[in-house]
């Protein structure tokens, strides 16, 4: 669950677990995330300059990073199993729309779904290719999501 908590942290700094390159007291992304979580002005600062968040989007990035923070915490019983994280996460995964749409990468259709409709879509329309493709040395059967 730690290193779980770790990349939600990286993803939402768009920083290095560690960075040689800033000072001392910065090096440590876990550490320089719980101490600026506390502090909701720091922490804005603190986001990836490249993540743009409406409102709601800001309230929704403060409920991971506070889930980023307890799957980090330094005692492995304080820290939540993944079936907590999936039901933490779940409840943001109806809100989440891409905001830039290549309409190469994706179905006219899909592009105004929501992420679960997109996934029962793709459930959908999965099919197998044959058994005798094969990937490597061994006969994988290889899905094609369209």
């Amino acid at each position: 669950m730690y290193a779980y908590g770790v990349i939600l942290m990286e993803m939402i700094t768009g920083r290095k677990v560690l960075d040689d390159s800033l000072p001392d007291d910065e090096t440590h992304l876990v550490t320089i995330f719980r101490r600026n979580i506390l502090d909701k002005e720091k922490f804005r600062k603190f986001v990836a300059p490249t993540l743009e968040l409406s409102a709601e989007g800001w309230t929704s990035l403060l409920e991971v990073a506070a889930l980023a923070r307890h799957c980090t915490a330094r005692e492995p019983y304080q820290r939540p199993d993944m079936c907590h994280c999936v039901n933490r996460l779940s409840s943001l995964v109806d809100q989440w729309k891409p905001t830039n749409i290549d309409e190469d990468d994706y179905e006219g259709e899909t592009s105004e779904m929501g992420l679960h409709q997109q996934l029962e879509k793709w459930r959908c329309d999965d099919f197998t290719i044959s058994d005798s493709d094969t990937f490597g040395s061994f006969n994988v059967p290889r899905k094609y999501n369209g």
